[in-house]
C-alpha cells in the first residue's frame, strides 16, 4: 500500500529519479540517490520505493532499484509532461492488481467518495481505512476515476471501458476452458505476501476472512496471468 505521508505525485518523483539516474549507466539507485534528487526523507522514501515495486513500476534487488520497461515510460515523461506521463501510467498501470481490484470493486457510473472507494477496495473492514484512501490519489493519478463539480468520484470512460473489456475476455477464456481437470503443472511461486500480520489474520471474522480471500485470489489471477 502506498505510504499516507507523502502524495502521489512525490512518490512519481522517485520514479523520475530513478530513471534519470540509470540513464547515467548506472545499473541501481540506492537510498541515498533518491534523498538528493528528491529531497525527501529517508523513512518517507523506503515505503513509497516498496509500493512502486509492488505495482510494477521499479525492481528491487542487493544493488537498490531500477526502473521497470513500463517505470521508464512513465518516469521519462514524468518531469517533462506530467499529463502526457499520467496518460502512460493509466495504460501501463491495467496490469497492475490495484486496477484490477478497483474494476471488480467499483460500478460504472456510481457517484461515491474517496473513503466510499475506499471502503469498497479494502479487503477487510477491520483494515486501516488511511491507506486505502491514499490509493484513491493514485487511482486519480491515472485517470481511473475522475471528479465531479460536487467532489463526487466516478470510474473514468476508459476505465470503464477497459472494466467491460476485461470481464468479456475474461469470459469467453472460461467458457472456452474445457470441463475437464487440467493437470497439475508446478509453476514458481508469486510471493504475494498478506496485506496483514498473522496475529490479525486469526482474529478476523469468518467475513472478513472471506473478503480477505477473494482479494487475494484477485490479485493471484492477475499476477498468474502476467506470468503466463
Amino acid at each position: 500500500m502506498p505510504p499516507v505521508d507523502i502524495q502521489a505525485d512525490r512518490q512519481m518523483d522517485l520514479l523520475a529519479a530513478a530513471v534519470t539516474t540509470c540513464a547515467t549507466g548506472r545499473s541501481a539507485v540506492k537510498i541515498r540517490d533518491f534523498v538528493r534528487e528528491t529531497g525527501l526523507d529517508r523513512r518517507d522514501i523506503t515505503p513509497a520505493l516498496r509500493f512502486l515495486t509492488d505495482t510494477g513500476l521499479l525492481t528491487s534487488g542487493p544493488a537498490g532499484w531500477t526502473p521497470t520497461v513500463s517505470g521508464v515510460r512513465v518516469g521519462q515523461l514524468w518531469t517533462a509532461n506530467r499529463e502526457a506521463a499520467r496518460t502512460v501510467f493509466g495504460e501501463v498501470w491495467r496490469d497492475s492488481w490495484v486496477y484490477q481490484l478497483l474494476i471488480d470493486s467499483v460500478h460504472p457510473g456510481v457517484a461515491l467518495s474517496a473513503d466510499e472507494i475506499a471502503k469498497a477496495m479494502r479487503p477487510y473492514r477491520t483494515s486501516q481505512l488511511t491507506p486505502w484512501v491514499h490509493l484513491v490519489d493514485w487511482l486519480e493519478l491515472a485517470r481511473y476515476v475522475e471528479r465531479d463539480d460536487d467532489g463526487h468520484l466516478r470510474l473514468s470512460q476508459a476505465a470503464s471501458a477497459g472494466a467491460g473489456a476485461e470481464k468479456a475476455t475474461h469470459g469467453k477464456e472460461e467458457d472456452d476452458e474445457p470441463q475437464t481437470p487440467a493437470p497439475d503443472t508446478s509453476s514458481p511461486q508469486l510471493g504475494l505476501v498478506l496485506p496483514l500480520s498473522m496475529d490479525q489474520l486469526l482474529h478476523l471474522s469468518a467475513e472478513d476472512y472471506g473478503a480477505v480471500m477473494r482479494s487475494l485470489a484477485t490479485i493471484y489471477d492477475v499476477l498468474s496471468r502476467q506470468r503466463a
